[in-house]
């Protein structure tokens, strides 16, 4: 069900126009036609977040795939955060205003170590549970990062995500969502899906490896690819071969 955001847009919100996904270049596709339905967030405040010029792109290719829907997010100002919590109200994506929750699978760009905390916000406000292991059971969507930071080292922030996307995002994203679109017509669960994704170069599922005490991460399991990404996608390969 699409979230009242007008009700939330009172009198003392500041610059509630940040919140309605009316500028130009907004796309809304039809909601009940999409098989796969992204949000593509920046955890940050509207005006840094669509300002940036690779969220923007992805946000244009992922709207031009057949049978797939992209809408945005970003991190709430205080006082419209203030008002979710006291209205429990989720936070929502600014083009359908449906809650986060509703949508296949939210992606966050993780650009600078200190973003980390505001993507556990935003989980917050949208009253999905932090970790993946705490997602492990219920309809939740997927949870991934990319960007230059989750890239870089994604383990620090393993825990919180269902998968992280090493590489160049525009041609990792729309192979992602083949994926997905598949496993949704196939009825797969959360695990199967997620093995799917794994079997795709420069896709970590973290609940598929262990830190060895050298400091490497190896599979825990033998069905997932030891090496994570190859040089074609990814110049720095933070996950090693044993």
């Amino acid at each position: 069900m699409a979230v009242a955001v007008e009700a939330l847009l009172t009198p003392e919100i500041l610059r509630p126009a940040r919140y309605l996904g009316n500028e130009l270049g907004a796309v809304r596709k039809p909601w009940e036609t999409a098989i796969v339905r992204w949000v593509l967030t920046y955890p940050e405040v509207y005006e840094v977040g669509a300002s940036n010029l690779g969220h923007i792109i992805l946000y244009s290719i992922l709207n031009a795939q057949p049978r797939q829907l992209c809408d945005r997010a970003y991190l709430p100002a205080p006082d419209l955060a203030t008002k979710l919590r006291n209205t429990q109200t989720p936070l929502f994506a600014v083009e359908s205003r449906r809650s986060l929750a509703e949508f296949d699978i939210l992606g966050f760009s993780l650009s600078y170590e200190l973003g980390a905390t505001n993507i556990l916000e935003m989980l917050d406000l949208a009253e999905i549970p932090l970790t993946w292991r705490d997602r492990a059971t219920g309809s939740y969507p997927l949870i991934f990062a990319g960007g230059q930071t989750a890239t870089s080292n994604p383990e620090p922030y393993a825990d919180f995500f269902d998968f992280v996307a090493l590489g160049d995002g525009e041609e990792l994203l729309p192979e992602i969502g083949l994926v997905l679109e598949e496993g949704k017509l196939a009825r797969l669960n959360k695990e199967e899906l997620l093995l799917d994704l794994a079997q795709v170069p420069g896709v970590y599922v973290p609940r598929f490896y262990d830190m060895a005490e050298d400091g490497s991460v190896q599979p825990n399991r033998p069905d997932v690819p030891t090496r994570i990404c190859d040089e074609s996608r990814l110049r720095f390969l933070p996950i090693r071969s044993g």
